[in-house]
């Protein structure tokens, strides 16, 4: 590991989208950064991101560049203050942390604010407004406002380059009518909404490929059992051998007679 981290620390992000879901399920700010690395980058990669020294983190993953899934199987480590640094084998990664704002009754604020010693080709920030909000307003302002097929809004930033050591920053505040979060409002069987990572390890079967491999089991135990039955059948049918100088069927085991070409019993060639 500490070989491949000398190696080859990535020098630039290609694309950072960052989302801000303040009071999604938890009375906190939730972070997501999926980001790609440029198509030239040298496996393994070391990457080293900004994190708030009051973040709680909550995944750190690779996006399987074969199946599209995030496999938390790879190193991470937070021991230098201010920094998150993983090595990937993948050009796209997902980082999700949460962290405090602050409350004045039914108020509440945070700033969040980008800044890396590596540039960011691309990078794009939503926030989300909590369901519970009745305003939300952002400093400097969004260029646009959509909701999505979830029900949610979202306030978009153009995209644009960051260079390194350049932060980039936006104040947050808004006003909560309940204390219900956001998760708390999503259909049962909703797929729209993009949630925090559960990511896989890779390890195990799923219930789909088990399910597999068990019909498949069943069926090669049938054809054997089948197989097995055949030659037991054609075992009896057999003939025994007799003392006698008189002849049989082959097949069916008839006696024949002795210029017979053909059994009279089953017709088989003698």
């Amino acid at each position: 590991m500490a070989t491949g981290f000398a190696q080859n620390p990535v020098s630039v992000i290609d694309s950072l989208d960052i989302e801000i879901w303040p009071d999604y399920d938890r009375a906190s700010v939730l972070i997501l950064l999926t980001g790609a690395l440029p198509g030239d980058t040298q496996f393994p990669a070391s990457v080293t991101l900004p994190l708030p020294e009051d973040a709680q983190l909550n995944a750190v993953a690779r996006i399987d560049s074969k199946d599209g899934d995030m496999k938390d199987d790879i190193f991470s480590s937070t021991d230098s203050p201010g920094s998150l640094t993983f090595i990937t084998s993948d050009l796209r990664f997902r980082v999700e942390y949460y962290f405090p704002y602050t409350v004045d009754k039914g108020q509440r604020s945070f700033d969040y604010t980008w800044l890396a010693a590596i540039p960011v080709n691309h990078l794009q920030l939503r926030v989300q407004r909590p369901t519970s909000a009745s305003t939300l307003n952002t400093e400097p302002a969004a260029a646009n406002v959509v909701r999505d097929g979830a029900g949610f809004d979202y306030h978009i930033f153009p995209a644009r380059a960051v260079p390194a050591g350049q932060p980039f920053t936006v104040h947050v505040d808004y006003k909560m009518t309940t204390a219900q979060f956001s998760a708390t409002s999503l259909p049962r069987q909703n797929t729209g909404i993009q949630t925090p990572a559960t990511p896989s390890t890779g390890s195990g079967i799923n219930g789909a490929l088990a399910a597999v491999v068990t019909g498949g089991l069943i069926i090669i135990g049938a054809l054997i059992w089948q197989i097995t039955s055949r030659r037991r059948a054609s075992n009896l049918r057999k003939p025994v051998a007799k003392q006698s100088q008189e002849k049989f069927c082959g097949n069916c085991g008839a006696p024949t007679g002795e210029g017979d070409n053909f059994c009279s019993s089953c017709g088989s060639e003698l």
